[in-house]
């Protein structure tokens, strides 16, 4: 089989799955007013309502009986669908008319509320049509979740996963200021002679983790799963310069006298006032930084340098240091941020080491062959590792067995 056989686009699959969620988060809210909702299922809808702003204010709406009844009104004349291009030959039919979707997120919400709408008839409370799964032998696999710790300059360590909101941390004003950030804001910099120690703290993200940083300066940090950052808690002297190994996206605080730098592995990251990612995980051969918005400029420790503009890439070649760039869709790059995984032209190999740190488990080939098979599509981060793998599987290349946390890739 030839590569452009290989390549598989599974795009439809993922719109079909993110259609599900919609629909499993109305019929949640629905049981929750009929007060026919189960413990486990309250808290994945405290879950979802958490996970951003747009969500609990969905809610809010979704429980306001004439709010809900005048946007349904407005779905009048809405198209929630539109056809998908590229219809893949060896989908067979039924696939290929389910796949002819493609998910509209400006009109979300309203979708929401016309399932919600429907639930009357869609599930009842006595909703007997609704089986059971089959029994499995896996034990389900959880996506990965708020999770890290802070290690102090003095050697203590804090889990900031059950500290508590609003306690202060290692004798400086540092806040945990909701679920998933610790900040350090209002510590500033520090100038002239009042202190010319820097004093260090590091954020470790282990695998099956995420956790949000506010530096002193009021530079923000999304810290990846399998992730560490080490810095000062105040910025003292003519830079602010951090340590990182693993993945993070920058928002950086502009400040034109103090640079801010960010050393990765084999190469420093500069710059003034920016956004960006950045990854360098041990396990893999390249550093890639990728520029959202300003101007960076990268160097690596033999001296090479180059700098990027907006929609630039850069890549380190850990192997024999050579470096090189190239435009990328950056929203590509940066969806790890924004709950998904978008899996652009990349080999089974690099799909299964995200996998492995984000559901915190480990892979097994049985062919090695198979790491090579390219895909292309878009996976739900959020979602259960089981139900991710089905969808890789519905191409038909590849099938996978979970014993334990480990996952068993074969043909």
């Amino acid at each position: 089989m030839n590569d452009s056989m290989k390549k598989q686009d599974i795009k439809c699959d993922i719109m079909e799955k993110l259609e599900e969620q919609v629909f499993k988060v109305s019929r949640l809210i629905f049981k929750e007013v009929t007060g026919a909702i189960s413990e486990e299922e309250q808290r994945y809808l405290e879950w979802w309502r958490g996970k951003n702003p747009d969500n609990e204010r969905l809610y809010r709406e979704l429980r306001d009986g004439q709010r809900m009844m005048n946007e349904v009104k407005q779905l009048e004349g809405v198209d929630v669908i539109r056809p998908l291009e590229g219809m893949h030959l060896r989908i067979r039919e039924e696939e290929r008319r389910l796949s002819q979707r493609r998910w509209q997120w400006g009109v979300a919400a309203a979708a929401v509320v016309a399932v919600f709408v429907g639930c009357f008839y869609l599930f009842p409370v006595d909703d007997r049509r609704e089986s059971m799964p089959l029994a499995k032998t896996e034990r389900p696999i959880k996506a990965g979740g708020v999770r890290a710790v802070l290690r102090l300059e003095d050697g203590r360590v804090v889990d900031l996963e059950t500290l508590a909101e609003g306690v202060k941390v290692g004798g400086v004003d540092a806040v945990k200021i909701d679920e998933r950030r610790l900040s350090y804001a209002g510590q500033g910099k520090v100038e002239g002679e009042k202190r010319k120690k820097l004093v260090y703290n590091e954020v470790e993200v282990p695998r099956g983790g995420e956790f949000d940083l506010i530096l002193a300066d009021g530079t923000t940090v999304w810290l990846n799963a399998g992730s560490k950052l080490r810095y000062p808690v105040e910025f003292v002297g003519k830079e602010r310069r951090v340590f990182l190994e693993g993945e993070a996206y920058f928002s950086v605080t502009k400040d034109a006298d103090m640079p801010f730098r960010v050393e990765i592995l084999q190469q420093t990251v500069e710059v003034l006032g920016t956004e960006f990612n950045v990854s360098g995980y041990m396990d893999e051969a390249a550093i890639y930084t990728t520029l959202v918005t300003g101007k960076v400029k990268v160097e690596t420790d033999s001296g090479e340098n180059m700098v990027l503009a907006p929609g630039e890439q850069s890549m380190l070649d850990c192997r024999d240091g050579h470096l090189d760039k190239q435009e990328v869709d950056v929203e590509k790059v940066i969806a790890w941020k924004k709950g998904m995984f978008i899996l652009e032209e990349q080999t089974l190999e690099q799909i299964m080491q995200k996998f492995a740190r984000w559901y915190d488990m480990e892979v097994v080939y049985r062919d090695e062959e198979l790491k090579n098979i390219i895909f292309k599509g878009v996976v739900p981060r959020y979602t259960e590792l089981r139900e991710v793998l089905n969808i890789l599987e519905k191409t038909n290349e590849v099938k996978f067995d979970i014993e334990e946390r480990t996952v068993i890739v074969f043909k």
